[in-house]
């Protein structure tokens, strides 16, 4: 995948690395897609609302979770909802 979708804008713009952790690629999948983190145990962070981008990078399998809430536009009215 090539940096042209939005979320890779976010996150230049934030100063995060694009490289797998584990591999060093920077080819993800996933970016226009979310799941719902219902239940964390043992965290209070995650609310039950809670929705993340699972960015799976295409060379180990290595999967990258990043929240929704926080690239979604907070003035959206759909903001972090599952009907969204």
């Amino acid at each position: 995948m090539t940096p042209k979708h939005p979320i890779f804008d976010f996150l230049h713009s934030r100063g995060a690395r694009m490289a797998c952790p584990f591999c060093g690629q920077e080819v993800w999948n996933g970016w226009d897609e979310r799941i719902a983190l219902d239940h964390a145990i043992g965290s209070e962070t995650i609310d039950r609302r809670g929705e993340a981008f699972p960015l799976t990078c295409a060379n180990c399998g290595f999967i990258r979770l990043q929240s929704t809430h926080v690239l979604d536009d907070p003035r959206a009215e759909s903001r972090n909802t599952r009907d969204a």
